[in-house]
């Protein structure tokens, strides 16, 4: 995704190489329940996310929003703003897994509309509030990782907890890149 996931939701809501000498991430302990996946409606700020190709022009305001569609998908729209002040913009499509999927991941396709071929991908969901309040997403090779909050800041001791929670599954969290949200 152009502009973190989740990004997810990512953000959704996408291309960094790990170090070969680098260990995959294990297995999301904790997510154990079917997800509901259209609780995650709504709009969700970037708190953190590892370099992406596809962000490496995102300055600030990075935001994913989830819209549930008539087909039973649920949309996904991926904005920031560039370091000239100008916004980007990517829309794509979250698809919900069939009941034989593992818990907590998720397909990202594309969409008619502003869809480019990095986006698509299957995500898992790292950890997740209960009332949906943040997010954190990540890929299956430990090279994409994004911390999503439904406010524009996060606590320092949920986002420490977070960043720990990855490095405890191989993700390389040295590499962590904050963002800026100034108030899109």
């Amino acid at each position: 995704m152009r502009v973190g996931l989740l990004r997810l939701c990512a953000a959704a809501l996408v291309v960094a190489a790990v170090g070969s000498c680098a260990q995959a991430p294990s297995p999301a302990p904790g997510i154990t329940t079917e997800l509901n996946y259209l609780g995650y409606e709504g709009r969700y700020y970037e708190i953190a996310r590892l370099p992406t190709f596809s962000e490496r022009n995102c300055a600030s305001d990075v935001v994913a929003t989830f819209l549930k569609r008539t087909d039973g998908d649920v949309s996904i729209v991926n904005q920031c703003v560039d370091g000239n002040k100008s916004s980007v913009m990517d829309i794509g499509r979250l698809v919900l897994p069939p009941a034989s999927t593992p818990t907590g991941e998720m397909s990202f396709g594309g969409d008619a509309i502003g869809w480019w071929p990095w986006f698509s991908g299957t995500y898992r969901v790292l950890e997740v509030a209960g009332d949906f309040s943040y997010v954190m997403v990540g890929d299956w090779g430990g090279s994409r990782l994004w911390i999503l909050s439904r406010t524009r800041q996060m606590s320092d001791d949920t986002y420490r907890r977070l960043v720990a929670r990855a490095a405890e599954r191989g993700y390389d969290t040295s590499r962590l890149v904050r963002s800026v949200q100034t108030g899109i």
